[in-house]
């Protein structure tokens, strides 16, 4: 009786013990947190001392309780306020602190935002192919949690990396998801964010009318919300297009604001980036010595700071200010040195439009052979840049394949660590189970038990964990098969499409639903055509040549399919020999110009099959175009524009083939609801419920 009660007293000791040790890791919990917000309000606010002050003691009271994802997330910390600063290296190595602790510990949103970052700090170094890389291995794992916010933040960075790169039409699109996503969420920093990055891209297209209103919208948001930064930025691109516009007073107080508010948050390349726009105003007004002395002190301050894109800035409008103070001998030095920097971070426009500032240099000098010389350069320079453009669409699209492919190596390898602290865990358990067994229980009799239901224990664990494993297993079957590239032909498969469509027939129907409500004039360039393509009597080649000829033969045709549609268009391999291609925010009056275009691109010239052998071939397409029902606000479905796309390829191969026929309209909605039958066609156009048009 009396060890009963003994027994039971000290079970009763251990659970309060229990009880109180959880209750006091979920107040260290809550305290740590509390000094995360705090750091990230302080970054807000502008007040960067206080954030590292904040961000260090994070880190001492993570590492005194031996909180290994809390000491990830002072270092993520650390990171931000540094890149804060404009320290990128110094970024770059705390970041991969941190992201070391979270594959550790399996935190995968915080290590999607630690890539992202990352992926950032390299767009600032002007070094676009490791930014793309961190970026698009954010978004794989956003888009794996299913973080919507997040991944319209990743679109954004995404689109921000594209358009230093030139890629002003791709940039867009990023962005243009990343808006409709935040729209979405009610995401109001979110929205100006996308906003901000849409209004510079219109600037940079010389659209500074439209590009104002963008950003005189985002400075509302941005004052709103009390972000010092993001009210600075905008400030600065506002003082931007007065300052292009000749308003200099209005630029001057806007870029002023900009400059005041960089120098209190202690960001020292923002704080140049500002102060160089007002140096191009004191040059723009004639105060050409003050101009020159300001922008000096950048250059240098550039120089130390490793600010490379600050500083080619900075050359360019030093090379401006000698032309006009006519000081020929020192605007050469300085495009010199421009040029060499440029070189450094591959910017072949940049290359070409200093090369440009040379000629007028040259010419001012009378130095006429120079003149030419550089002007063949810049020739050269913007010769190479237009070829580059679809060599650079083909890098980036095999760079996000690789990117997709090491994402799943990653999420293999935390699961493979998750699985091994799942061990560890299971083991600790036990360990205390005997523990406290041997304390409570005394005698043989009772020792038994315990050991018992020890066992039983150990079993039960040791099955769940077989069950993990199998579970693990499938789940990395499941990712191998989540691919978004054909593998044979390098472009898009059907899954891709599923993920992607959606989004734009709901963008050109909400064009469309505007314009019905009398809200806009009728749109141009807002409708979504698809077309299915079909090799003719393809099975004949592989039955006559073997199906490594077959194989070569769709490759050369999602190469020519590159050929005739857009960079922005979707090529996807549907299946077999049959393809689909979408021509995204065209007039639905080029969808016919572009079928024949297709046609010719498969005709006019031979495949060459594996063994050298030259085979002209043809192909059959169909197509359709969204909204069906201009005047209609219901809608059909992506399958069901592709089934009718599919059921007019089929009136084309039964036609004689080598032709092309599409839906030129749709009269009733009764057959938006469902997906068109092949065989369905003929019966719906003598109804006239569908019109089709032909060669």
């Amino acid at each position: 009786m009396i060890l009963s009660l003994i027994r039971q007293f000290i079970l009763i000791m251990s659970l309060i013990c229990l009880l109180l040790a959880t209750e006091s890791v979920a107040q260290q919990s809550d305290d740590l947190e509390s000094i995360r917000s705090s750091i990230v309000e302080a970054r807000n606010k502008g007040d960067m001392d206080n954030a590292d002050i904040l961000a260090n003691q994070l880190l001492n009271q993570a590492q005194i309780q031996n909180r290994i994802g809390f000491q990830g997330e002072a270092f993520y910390q650390l990171a931000r306020n540094a890149m804060e600063r404009n320290q990128y290296d110094a970024s770059q190595a705390l970041l991969n602190r941190a992201i070391e602790i979270f594959q550790e510990v399996g935190a995968l949103g915080k290590l999607a935002n630690a890539y992202r970052q990352l992926g950032l700090t390299y767009r600032y170094q002007v070094n676009y192919s490791e930014a793309l890389e961190y970026i698009y291995r954010a978004m794989q794992i956003f888009q794996q949690l299913n973080d919507k916010a997040s991944i319209s933040n990743t679109y954004n960075s995404i689109g921000v990396v594209l358009e230093r790169m030139g890629q002003f039409e791709e940039s867009l699109q990023a962005h243009q998801k990343a808006l409709e996503l935040n729209y979405e969420l009610e995401n109001t920093s979110g929205v100006a964010s996308s906003l901000y990055n849409i209004g510079d891209i219109r600037r940079k297209m010389g659209d500074d009318e439209l590009a104002l209103k963008y950003f005189k919208d985002v400075l509302k948001i941005d004052q709103e919300s009390g972000n010092q930064k993001d009210i600075a930025y905008t400030n600065h691109k506002i003082g931007r297009i007065h300052l292009s516009q000749k308003e200099f007073n209005l630029a001057r107080e806007h870029i002023n604001r900009a400059f005041e508010l960089f120098k209190k948050i202690q960001t020292p390349r923002d704080t140049d980036w500002a102060l160089n726009s007002l140096a191009e105003l004191e040059m723009e007004l004639g105060n050409l010595l003050e101009a020159k002395k300001l922008n000096d002190a950048i250059i240098q301050r550039a120089i130390k700071g490793r600010y490379r894109s600050l500083l080619v800035i900075a050359y360019e409008l030093a090379i401006e200010i000698d032309y006009r103070l006519k000081d020929y001998m020192s605007a050469l030095l300085n495009i010199e040195a421009a040029l060499k920097q440029v070189k450094v971070n591959q910017e072949k426009a940049t290359e070409a439009r200093i090369e440009a500032l040379s000629v007028k240099v040259y010419l001012a000098a009378n130095s006429l052979e120079d003149a030419f010389a550089a002007l063949q350069r810049q020739k050269t320079l913007e010769d190479e840049i237009l070829n580059n453009k679809r060599l650079d669409a083909i890098a980036r699209a095999q760079a996000q394949t690789e990117f997709v492919r090491r994402a799943q190596q990653i999420k293999l390898l935390e699961k493979e660590k998750a699985l091994e602290q799942s061990s560890r865990n299971l083991w600790f358990t036990i360990i205390i189970a005997a523990f406290v067994s041997l304390f409570l229980l005394y005698g043989r009799y009772m020792q038994k038990r315990t050991n018992r239901k020890l066992s039983v224990l150990v079993k039960t664990r040791t099955k769940e964990l077989e069950v993990k494993n199998q579970q693990l297993a499938k789940a990395y079957q499941e990712m191998e098969a989540i691919s978004l590239t054909d593998k044979l032909t390098a472009i898009h498969n059907r899954r891709f499409l599923e993920n992607h469509i959606n989004a734009d027939l709901e963008q050109s129907h909400r064009v469309y639903r505007e314009w019905r409500d009398k809200k806009t004039a009728q749109p141009r360039q807002s409708d979504i055509v698809v077309f299915v393509i079909d090799m003719d009597n393809f099975k004949q080649v592989n039955d006559q040549y073997g199906h490594n000829s077959g194989d070569m033969v769709l490759i050369q045709l999602a190469q020519r399919m590159a050929d005739v549609f857009r960079q922005s268009d979707y090529l996807v391999r549907w299946g077999g020999e049959e393809f689909v291609a979408v021509a995204r925010f065209i007039d639905r009056d080029d969808a016919t110009s572009l079928a024949q275009r297709m046609l010719q691109a498969v005709s006019d010239k031979p495949f060459i099959l594996s063994q050298g052998e030259a085979l002209s071939l043809t192909c059959s397409i169909g197509f359709a175009s969204y909204p069906p029902i201009l005047e209609s606000e219901r809608q059909i479905s992506w399958r069901g524009l592709v089934s009718l796309a599919d059921a007019c390829l089929y009136a084309a191969k039964t036609g004689g083939k080598n032709t092309w026929i599409g839906v030129a309209s749709v009269s009733s909605e009764e057959i938006l609801a469902k997906e068109i039958n092949q065989r369905d066609l003929p019966e719906l156009i003598d109804k006239k419920l569908v019109t089709v048009i032909a060669p």
